[in-house]
């Protein structure tokens, strides 16, 4: 499709803001020639948004989502489909099935039993949360992964949910709104939200309705106070709007003001990040930050990196409370105290200068309610790196109790726990720890008293010799090539 839109209608604040959105972020886009899956409830909004696409030519592909919560929603549904049929626009309609929380083709055959559920399904109460789900859920059955979907929310949707966010409290990331254009993960799988008429109120909509006399149906529950968006919209707004003039507009720039800071502290988090960030080689499941470095930023710039590392990649934002708990740990001059702070399953824990993020998969393994399983893993390249014999039978175990163990440059003997604290082993790491044996008979059950000759010792970050290594020539400082891996799955 040519970069070029062409619009045989005269220009509008609606037209203009799809068109230079286009340009912005939809054009510079890898599926910019693909199909834009437009969201239509066939509302005032939604059908101000198809229609502005159909005269921009845009490569469209209409979703209705009927949620079988009112009683008009088959009306609605068999509206949006009329007006695509006539209009020669491909579509998919998907109706929720709240009886079993699924969703199905609205043109598949369903029993008769579940079509005496579907009538009771508008006198039931789904809230916005599991109306979401179950819309995103449907929208991602039928687009795929990394489809561009059309949104219609506008200024007035902007400010309600800022004003929304505010009154339950929020950081700075909720007080920029919705984005324009980004990738959004739902259910794991990405998918890229197009909001062109972030710009455009809603009075400029219903003038480009009016305008072009474009049929459309009136959402009941948007009259109404019974959520806070229709009390915010219906109560709150209007009563700002009389006081202070413009006040939509007025409250759109200061988001825009607030998403440039954001990008700024943004940055900020970045450059904090690479300063006080260890590197963790071993698995992927936890995350370490130097303490001292952290303690040396300014109490803000250290929340805000703490903020960010703890959430990671999900959904929600930890607490404040959760933050204010993670300073008094790095504020304790107990090196090696282990106090564990929970949240959402990940666990935050500090040993020495080091403060670490463990992630929940990481945490099941810890505490064995997990199939995911550290093991050692013998490098296919020994040979190789030091010169053994493939020939050797090689083996693996646990520590034993109270076991200890003479490295290869040493002349005595050290405990299992001291070994652990020279290499800065944290305690939960220590159960990972794998012994490699020399091992002639693979059946023998091994005892303090039948023990195969140690060959090395495995920690998760490094492994070292032991002295019966000795025997085979090795150099004190060879590098050892075995090390602890993360096994996913049983089966990888």
């Amino acid at each position: 499709m040519s970069s070029t839109l062409m619009s045989p209608v005269p220009m509008s604040p609606v037209i203009e803001a799809i068109k230079q959105s286009y340009q912005t972020h939809i054009n510079p886009h890898p599926k910019s020639t693909t199909k834009i899956y437009i969201a239509c409830s066939g509302g005032r909004d939604s059908m101000a948004l198809l229609f502005a696409c159909q005269q921009l030519q845009l490569p469209i592909h209409v979703i209705h989502i009927n949620h079988k919560l009112q009683k008009i929603s088959d009306d609605w549904q068999q509206f949006v489909e009329a007006y695509c049929h006539k209009h020669h626009i491909d579509y998919d309609s998907v109706c929720i099935d709240w009886q079993s929380q699924q969703v199905y083709a609205a043109d598949s055959t369903i029993s008769q039993e579940q079509q005496a559920n579907e009538q009771q399904i508008g006198t039931q109460q789904a809230n916005e949360q599991q109306a979401r789900t179950a819309r995103y859920h449907a929208i991602i059955q039928i687009a795929g992964e990394n489809a561009i979907v059309a949104l219609a929310h506008h200024a007035n949707d902007q400010v309600e949910t800022l004003l929304m966010n505010l009154c339950q409290g929020t950081g700075l990331a909720g007080l920029t709104g919705m984005t324009a254009f980004g990738v959004q993960h739902e259910f794991g799988k990405p998918i890229w939200l197009w909001r062109p008429l972030l710009g455009v109120t809603r009075d400029e909509i219903s003038d480009f309705i009016a305008a072009h006399h474009l049929p459309h149906v009136d959402d009941p529950t948007n009259f109404g106070v019974t959520n806070q968006r229709a009390f915010l919209r219906n109560q709150i707004l209007p009563l700002l709007d009389e006081r202070f003039h413009k006040v939509v507009q007025n409250i759109t720039r200061t988001q825009q003001n607030l998403t440039e800071a954001h990008h700024i502290v943004d940055d900020q988090y970045q450059q904090d990040l690479a300063l006080c960030q260890r590197s963790n080689g071993w698995t992927s499941h936890q995350q370490c930050l130097h303490t001292p470095n952290l303690k040396a930023l300014s109490q803000a710039r250290r929340f805000n990196l703490l903020h960010h590392w703890v959430k990671g990649s999900e959904k929600f934002a930890p607490t404040r409370q959760l933050i204010v708990q993670i300073e008094q740990l790095l504020q304790s001059a107990q090196t090696d105290q282990q106090a564990i702070l929970q949240w959402q399953g990940i666990e935050i824990r500090k040993y020495r200068d080091t403060l670490y993020r463990l992630d929940a998969d990481y945490v099941k393994a810890i505490y064995g309610k997990s199939d995911n399983k550290v093991l050692a893993n013998l490098a296919d390249d020994v040979e190789i790196s030091v010169g053994l014999s493939l020939e050797l039978a090689l083996a693996s175990r646990a520590v034993l109790p109270n076991e200890s163990f003479q490295l290869l440059s040493q002349s005595f003997h050290q405990s299992f726990k001291k070994l652990c604290q020279r290499f800065d082993i944290p305690s939960w790491e220590r159960q990972f720890a794998k012994v490699v044996i020399m091992n002639d008979d693979e059946e023998k059950v091994l005892t303090a008293s039948q023990i195969p000759k140690q060959f090395a010792l495995l920690f998760p970050n490094i492994s070292v010799w032991l002295a019966d290594a000795r025997e085979l020539n090795l150099a004190t400082q060879a590098a050892c090539p075995w090390h602890l891996v993360w096994i996913d799955s049983l089966d990888s």
